[in-house]
């Protein structure tokens, strides 16, 4: 049985990650920041299955600890700050915690490598879309051979913390490679992302907590998004791969506005609320439309997504209203 450990265990990828892990045999390790780790969708029976373990990526040592005491085949490093809105306010927190995180990790294998030399993981760590940056301007899909450009705080955390992975790569020979995920999205996911905070607001006003007045962004950008689900089987697949590039985009390759997004949200409520955009919520310099090409993973692997975003966008609606998808 193949020993895995995922960082971030009980974020929101984290968890539906080990849920598919468990589902395909593996013999999965996570670590946290608190114990009991925080449960969203995972069942208990799935939660009871994993070794959960205390550790930040903050803290080498006990990163080290960890590695030394599971000795990994795969390395899923999940763990980081994922929310844009947060890296705006925190930069420095956001780059500590991403790159310097990504650092700890990788050389917390080189230590434990020189205790246990069989020790020579496969490493995926999570990187972005958002690290493409100003490259979107007038482009299509965004393909692994542009440049990183990012222009927000963000994506210039997951940039450094690439350049990282790449660094170890090469200097060190560590089976390293990053998955520059573009917008995954379902059920669990904090609402300070689009939907679920679309979808928190409309349940608010369905069960009458709210007045019918929906606060919005830029309803009229489109972005890629991705089933939470395709994308973390889109991570386990790339892992798999005899001989990986240094990085792979994780996305759909289509572009769905905002605005489609709250239209499937309000019919699913099966209510009308007045729409009113909030200044607050609307970002300067903010790109149209941002879509990645997945033609890399898929002639790679055969990868192909299998949920449909306005299934997906619905799923997540019920899960907020504690409903069962």
């Amino acid at each position: 049985m193949t020993r895995v450990l995922v960082t971030g265990g009980d974020g929101f990828v984290g968890e539906h990650l080990i849920a598919h892990l468990l589902e395909e045999g593996r013999e999965v390790t996570a670590s946290t920041l608190a114990l009991p780790p925080r449960r969203d969708t995972l069942t208990s029976n799935q939660a009871s299955a994993v070794d959960w373990k205390l550790a930040d990526v903050l803290d080498p040592a006990a990163l080290f600890r960890v590695l030394a005491a599971v000795r990994p085949e795969e390395i899923y490093h999940l763990a980081g700050f994922s929310s844009g809105a947060r890296a705006r306010e925190e930069p420095e927190a956001a780059m500590r915690i991403n790159a310097g995180g990504t650092v700890n990790l990788l050389q917390a294998v080189l230590d434990a490598r020189a205790d246990f030399p069989d020790l020579d993981p496969r490493v995926l760590v999570m990187g972005s879309g958002a690290s493409y940056g100003q490259s979107a301007a007038g482009a299509g899909g965004l393909s692994e051979d542009m440049p990183l450009q990012p222009q927000s705080a963000y994506g210039l955390s997951k940039a450094c913390q690439e350049l990282v992975a790449h660094s170890y790569r090469r200097s060190s020979e560590l089976r390293v490679l990053v998955a520059r995920a573009f917008h995954l999205i379902g059920p669990g996911q904090r609402t300070d992302f689009v939907v679920p905070s679309l979808c928190e607001q409309v349940a608010g006003i369905a069960a009458g907590r709210l007045e019918p007045v929906l606060q919005v962004g830029n309803t009229g950008v489109e972005r890629d998004f991705l089933d939470v689900r395709d994308g973390v089987r889109a991570f386990r697949i790339m892992l798999e791969l005899d001989e990986p590039s240094p990085a792979y985009n994780v996305c759909s390759g289509r572009a769905t506005p905002v605005r489609q997004i709250l239209e499937w949200i309000l019919d699913e409520a099966g209510v009308e609320p007045a729409i009113e955009t909030d200044p607050s919520r609307v970002r300067e310099g903010e790109l149209d439309r941002v879509t990645g090409d997945p033609a890399k993973l898929v002639q790679a692997s055969g990868f192909e997504p299998r949920r449909d975003i306005e299934t997906t966008v619905r799923e997540t609606y019920r899960w907020t209203t504690g409903m069962a998808p």
